[in-house]
């Protein structure tokens, strides 16, 4: 396993992900689905940074209460092909 100092050519995915529960649970569920469907197969992800964090407010006149939360992720993959090359 590659440590992420690695000087290894990556790709940068966004990920934008929400969740009703908390923005940990958002950024859970952004990581949990690259790789449902099929989808990115061909990377291996190594680190994710948060860029943005964003919400609603549940406002009712008498109190307020976070609603939703809403998470951007750039995610960091190495092409596997390239990995095993290195080998």
């Amino acid at each position: 396993m590659h440590g992420s100092n690695q000087n290894e050519h990556q790709d940068i995915l966004r990920i934008v992900a929400s969740s009703s529960d908390s923005f940990d649970d958002a950024v859970r569920k952004g990581i949990k689905e690259l790789k449902e469907g099929g989808r990115h197969n061909d990377l291996e992800f190594k680190t994710y940074e948060v860029v943005q964090l964003q919400g609603t407010i549940a406002d009712s006149g008498k109190s307020c209460a976070a609603e939703f939360y809403q998470v951007v992720l750039d995610v960091a993959g190495v092409h596997i092909h390239d990995h095993d090359h290195g080998k």
